[in-house]
């Protein structure tokens, strides 16, 4: 089957290039009409198999391993009609342009065996060293007893995995659903993943992307919630030892996920339009402290987060911050994105003490923050030289509430921005900042400075100590 990048990444809004084939991917399963032959995707592959016409059960009792087994190969789609489908877990390896899609509108089901779920980790669908992959509007029922495992894919050349749904949970896993593309000239979509956590009580991580991942993960309005070791993490490529594959968050909801709802570590990682909410306690099962972070820039340096939101509630749970730097993260752009902190003594933006010597600076722009947090700083800044907050609007009308404490860091910047809270708009400890064009309001006054200098002496008031 001949290849048409360019014409796919078109069809999927996507700057570059990547693809199965012309066309796929271009209307998704929720969006298409039926066609005459009711299977989506067909054009695209040499051979089409109906599943049920080459034998395999659709309720559910007879498992289809034989099936999708016997007729996998290159070239290759294997189409689901509506149905439950039993499946034992099972590897399919080493193949290229093949895919397993649903029919028309349906979305069949792949039911799980109890007792599937295995303690320390294991695949339940492992698609390993594929290339030009499909997978496409199926269900993966994990909600019976000690049922599931990872669904995973490890890409050798470009994948599409779209409108998957795996609702219920198999706990002490890698993660529910792990991609990561080998090669660095491959791409991989991932578009209408919906993940939810059913249990509470024990550790799963949502999606997880390994530090193998080289090549460019684009994750596309995703549903991730209710994780205990994070929704989506995919900072493991960022590490000293891993790949530097490039990981995209693009739109999407993730909800009450511990330590992060959404995780980036290597550079040129974005996220864009991401929507992060934590509005009831995150679970925890107890080895893992509960940590509601929105965002969290852990290893490498040089990500992204653009217009993006933030909610923490008063529901929620403690945590370091809506976007956290963690001491590993060398520096990273945060522009466009909105905040709102209602649980008291939590910040907005937290900035930890840098440890390594990965290089570049935090710079923060047209970041609005606000909310009714009391007490605590809105954005607090350790050890972080050359920070820089342009064009801001940092605000909050909780009780005894500061705006950003510098603490450490030397040679920070605060430019044409406005900080209106209801205690000390700047706290500077051991600290010097540059201020121009810059409004600070609170109940005493509100001080306009064009351009100063500042130093501990200027902002150090002892309340903030």
């Amino acid at each position: 089957m001949e290849l048409d990048r360019r014409k796919l990444l078109i069809g999927l809004g996507i700057a570059g290039g990547v693809g199965i084939g012309a066309g796929i991917g271009t209307t998704l399963l929720d969006d298409r009409p039926p066609t005459e032959t009711d299977v989506p995707h067909a054009d695209e592959f040499g051979t089409v198999v109906d599943a049920v016409e080459a034998g395999a059960d659709p309720t559910g009792e007879e498992p289809v391993n034989d099936i999708i087994e016997g007729y996998a190969g290159d070239d290759t789609l294997l189409s689901f009609p509506d149905g439950s489908y039993l499946l034992e877990p099972i590897t399919l390896s080493g193949y290229s342009d093949f895919g397993i899609a649903g029919q028309g509108r349906s979305r069949p089901t792949f039911l799980a065996e109890s007792g599937t779920c295995v303690e320390g980790g294991s695949s339940y669908l492992h698609l390993e060293n594929v290339a030009n992959l499909l997978l496409d509007g199926v269900t993966f029922d994990f909600t019976g007893d000690s049922t599931g495992g990872i669904i995973r894919i490890t890409a050798t050349g470009d994948v599409i995995a779209a409108n998957i749904r795996a609702p219920g949970a198999c706990p002490e896993q890698v993660a529910l659903f792990r991609l990561d593309v080998v090669d660095e000239a491959a791409t991989a979509i991932v578009d209408g993943l919906q993940i939810a956590n059913e249990r509470t009580d024990s550790w799963l991580t949502g999606v997880f992307v390994g530090k193998q991942h080289a090549g460019d993960l684009i994750f596309r309005n995703c549903s991730v919630d209710g994780f205990t070791d994070n929704g989506l993490y995919a900072s493991a490529p960022g590490l000293a030892d891993g790949a530097g594959g490039i990981v995209h968050v693009e739109g999407g909801t993730y909800r009450n996920n511990n330590v992060a709802n959404v995780r980036l570590g290597s550079a040129g990682s974005v996220a864009r339009g991401v929507t992060s909410i934590s509005d009831a306690p995150p679970p925890s099962d107890g080895d893992v402290t509960a940590n509601a972070r929105g965002f969290r820039l852990r290893s490498g340096h040089g990500q992204l987060i653009d217009d993006c939101e933030v909610r923490i509630t008063d529901d929620s749970r403690f945590t370091h911050g809506g976007i956290v730097f963690h001491e590993t993260n060398g520096g990273a752009t945060v522009q466009n994105t909105r905040i709102r902190i209602d649980r008291n003594e939590t910040a907005a933006i937290r900035l930890f003490a840098q440890t390594t010597d990965n290089p570049e600076t935090p710079t923060f722009e047209a970041i609005d923050i606000g909310g009714s947090a009391a007490e605590g700083q809105a954005v607090l800044v350790e050890g972080r030289d050359e920070t820089v907050f342009r064009n801001c609007t940092i605000g909050g009308s909780g009780e005894n509430r500061t705006g950003i404490v510098f603490r450490d860091s030397a040679d920070c910047r605060l430019v044409d921005s406005t900080i209106d809270v209801t205690n000390h708009p700047l706290v500077l400890q051991n600290a010097t900042l540059e201020i121009e064009n810059t409004t600070l309001v609170t109940p005493d006054g509100r001080e306009e400075i064009d351009e100063m200098s500042a130093t501990d002496g200027d902002f150090a008031p002892e309340s903030a100590r």
